[in-house]
């Protein structure tokens, strides 16, 4: 989500420069100003304050809807922000930051089918754009729409390879049941970038569910040189190791996930380590 802010372009551009700028235009500099300091409580007073001046009578007014909108994204109001760029987007089509910001909205509300549609609706504008494209890919694999996330990652990887298209195209393939091929894409995005923790964390988990432990034990001891502390992958090393017959230090590791917060491994636990008699 950092990438908004490199999308966040103020309008009100230049005010300060001007001899003697108004009240509204003071207001909203102001804002631009705590925004830029990721003070989005202080800028959402002042991109009020605008909007209560100007009671937003035209579409130059109503431009200060998009930022009001971006603070209260950041501040976790989202039915306020989609209730500012429902206002904002049909009079601003050509700007595709605003169904960007929207589509992340979509994309923290769990609205998988509106994020799609915003994101297509940005793609046709900028129909190269690797990250834009990534997204779609990765949101299809969430979807189940896996065939078509597999397309569209293969065109991508021609121009455009890195550990995301590989993992997401590991996890298509995953859905697919096709554990050889996600396996073999896991490891792509490993050998692109060898602290790309995802890779390892999805690699493991396949292999314990294929019961190769020895091989999923590699994967997750590899993941937790990057992250000692993950309780998911404690978690995995500790099923790993008693499938293993490493009990002791397994069911150590199962307690300490469970400790963590990580609740499945209460099962392994009283299978394991504290079957009933």
């Amino acid at each position: 989500m950092r990438w908004i802010l490199l999308v966040f372009i103020f309008f009100s551009a230049g005010l300060l420069a001007q001899p003697k700028p108004t009240k509204i235009q003071v207001a909203e500099a102001l804002g631009d100003t705590l925004f830029s300091r990721e003070d989005f409580v202080g800028a959402l007073k002042q991109y009020n304050k605008v909007v209560k001046a100007t009671k937003l009578k035209t579409p130059e007014q109503r431009q200060v809807l998009y930022k009001r909108a971006v603070c209260f994204f950041y501040l976790g109001e989202f039915e306020k922000a989609l209730a500012d760029l429902k206002v904002f987007i049909p009079e601003n089509e050509n700007l595709p930051r605003a169904r960007i910001l929207r589509a992340f909205i979509y994309r923290e509300m769990g609205e998988q089918q509106l994020q799609l549609d915003d994101l297509n609706e940005v793609l046709d504008w900028d129909s190269m754009n690797p990250d834009l494209l990534k997204w779609r890919a990765g949101l299809l694999v969430e979807m189940g729409e896996n065939e078509q996330a597999l397309a569209e990652l293969k065109l991508i990887r021609q121009w455009a390879p890195d550990e995301e298209v590989e993992l997401y195209s590991g996890l298509a393939y995953y859905a697919l049941e096709k554990p050889d091929s996600a396996l073999y894409h896991f490891d792509q995005a490993i050998l692109l970038d060898g602290g790309y923790l995802p890779a390892y964390q999805y690699a493991g988990s396949l292999c314990l569910e294929q019961e190769a432990f020895e091989l999923a034990l590699t994967y997750i001891n590899l993941a937790l040189r990057l992250d000692a502390q993950n309780s998911e992958l404690q978690f995995y090393k500790g099923i790993a190791l008693v499938e293993l017959g490493q009990k002791e230090e397994g069911c150590r590791l199962l307690n300490k996930a469970f400790y963590k917060g990580v609740d499945d491994a209460a099962g392994y636990l009283e299978e394991f380590c504290f079957p009933k008699e």
